[in-house]
């Protein structure tokens, strides 16, 4: 029996942000969102003061202009910071999802591997491989085989079908997961 290696991860699914760098970007985006709401606390005040009379609108106006510009500094640093770390869970579901598939493939393989010496297909194994076209003629010869055969082959498309229904379910529930996250972000 060959051993099974698992293939490489494809440039595609490599991440592109390093675990230091989103721990930087998460601790960047808890200050900043206590930043904002200090602001936040700050502007609140100014315009109370306003409203009470402590203050009028001249002096509100001058006093609120650098926390604006304060806010607007401090909200495109959210918006980046989210978008890291957006981007580090988007790359980990992708690379989850990626091995999940590697897994399963290569446990589907194992099995193909373990079962076929034991049917005795020398050359449907040959054929198997090859391009579409030559395993068509494969088939009939297959249909002529003994009732035996066929049963065993009907339960194992049914566990293939059920295995591929199982990873159907894995992928459209990462792709509902990343639909979810792209959203919030």
């Amino acid at each position: 029996m060959t051993k099974l290696e698992p293939f490489p991860i494809p440039d595609t699914i490599r991440k592109t942000v390093t675990e230091s760098d989103i721990a930087k970007a998460r601790d960047k985006l808890r200050v900043a969102n206590l930043e904002r709401d200090i602001i936040g606390d700050a502007l609140t005040k100014i315009y109370e003061a306003e409203a009470k009379g402590t203050i009028n609108e001249p002096e509100k106006n001058k006093m609120i202009q650098p926390y604006k510009n304060d806010l607007k500094r401090v909200d495109s640093e959210i918006d980046t910071y989210k978008k890291t770390v957006d981007l580090y869970e988007l790359e980990a579901a992708k690379e989850d999802l990626f091995k999940r598939f590697q897994e399963t493939f290569l446990d589907i393989q194992a099995r193909i591997e373990k079962i076929r010496p034991s049917l005795n297909l020398t050359g449907s194994i040959e054929t198997k491989p090859a391009a579409p076209a030559k395993t068509e003629p494969t088939e009939p010869a297959e249909e002529d085989a003994p009732p035996k055969e066929k049963p065993p082959r009907e339960k194992a498309r049914n566990k293939a079908e059920e295995k591929i229904e199982t990873i159907r379910e894995e992928v459209l529930k990462a792709m509902e997961r990343l639909e979810q996250i792209e959203t919030e972000g």
